[in-house]
């Protein structure tokens, strides 16, 4: 049997594929090279260390891994935060995916098909936008560490809340205007699957939410989830014992319009990647909703009692469920595990009855489509090594 190895780059680092067969895949395995050692690194710091370096472990989704950090240590001393804490939170991490979605599916996704650097352009079009958004909260952006244990730094004044509300009101137009409208009405997504199936690329079919933040709704425990050795630096995850996929796909299954591409095409290619697009414009409507909850008159931080302890978070990222867990013992870290969504979906399994779903999806498809079905589950390098 012919065996090729390919290296995938573009994907915030590097992976490489072991394929088996010839002009279909008969299999493949998925190998991630890079060693992160965050985890080794936060190991007798104090707590408050990790709410600096943990949002360094990527430069795309590290507002995510701020609020899982600070979820985790709040989980672990009992810390109580306000609601308009929690809607300041809940804003900057949507537009993080919102940001996050239009730069995947433009500048990643969009040359595997399309040779037009207009398209990078657009979503940087996008991403200034969004980044004033979120530097109206949070300050510098990327990296910033404006959520504590209690809630957040800022306190916005009425001008600036005004400020966001039309950001997320322009961005909101635009989007369904250049990009995705409610009614699914997407030029872009039409000329992105001019010659490619919309059918191919079919998973597990089994979805996975853990985090309940912004509009999502979980539904596993998180102690279900297990990690496992695998033939490279990173580490397969399994959920009672299977694997599943998490991301837009597994939080929207529900959403009407979602469904109805879902009954047509399955979890194909094509649903994977307008659940994704899609997600965008709920989020940017979502958060134009809760901003205009905002009591400026509510505090923004209540001090919590820290002490020893154990906590475990789980949120909603961009790419899917992100599990960040510690241990403190005399208010330092004594033990830290991050658990990514890259790892949910493109674990590598050797056992052929039970693949992951970027496997799954791999699995008897043209090796030409390879590229692109790879990188529908936007996938994170520097997120998964360690």
């Amino acid at each position: 049997m012919k065996i090729t190895k390919k290296i995938v780059n573009k994907i915030e680092g590097e992976a490489s594929l072991k394929i088996y067969g010839d002009k279909k895949v008969d299999f493949v395995e998925i190998e991630f090279w890079q060693y992160r050692g965050i985890e080794n690194y936060l190991i007798n710091r104090p707590i408050m260390d990790a709410l600096v370096i943990n949002p360094r472990i990527c430069g795309i989704c590290g507002h995510s891994h701020l609020f899982a950090t600070v979820k985790a240590i709040e989980n672990a001393v009992n810390a109580k935060i306000s609601k308009k804490a929690k809607i300041l939170r809940d804003i900057t991490v949507g537009l993080e995916i919102v940001e996050n979605h239009i730069k995947w599916f433009y500048i990643t996704l969009f040359p595997t098909q399309i040779k037009d650097k207009k398209y990078i352009f657009k979503a940087n079009k996008f991403a200034t936008l969004i980044s004033k958004a979120i530097a109206l909260i949070a300050g510098q952006y990327p990296h910033n560490s404006y959520m504590i244990p209690g809630g957040v730094t800022c306190d916005p004044t009425n001008l600036e809340i005004i400020k966001l509300k039309d950001l997320l009101q322009k961005i909101y137009e635009k989007y369904q205007e250049e990009i995705i409208d409610l009614n699914m009405n997407s030029n872009d997504l039409r000329v992105f699957f001019e010659n490619l199936p919309r059918d191919i690329g079919k998973s597990v079919n089994r979805f996975l939410v853990l985090g309940n933040n912004l509009f999502f709704k979980k539904n596993g425990d998180v102690s279900l989830v297990k990690e496992e050795k695998n033939t490279s630096l990173s580490k397969n995850v399994l959920y009672n014992n299977l694997f599943v996929e998490v991301g837009p796909l597994a939080r929207n299954i529900e959403n009407q319009n979602i469904k109805k591409i879902y009954d047509k095409y399955k979890d194909s290619i094509y649903t994977r990647i307008i659940a994704r697009i899609y997600e965008g414009l709920l989020i940017l409507k979502y958060l134009i909703k809760k901003v205009k909850e905002i009591d400026i008159c509510e505090p923004s931080y209540i001090k919590p009692e820290i002490y020893d302890g154990t906590g475990i978070s789980a949120i909603e990222a961009p790419r899917g469920s992100l599990v960040h867990e510690i241990k403190i013992k005399n208010e330092k870290i004594a033990n830290y595990n991050i658990i990514v969504p890259t790892q949910f979906n493109l674990s590598s399994s050797q056992d052929k009855n039970n693949l992951s779903a970027a496997q799954t999806a791999m699995i008897g498809e043209k090796k030409e489509y390879l590229d692109t079905i790879f990188k529908c589950f936007d996938i994170c390098a520097v997120c998964v090594s360690h």
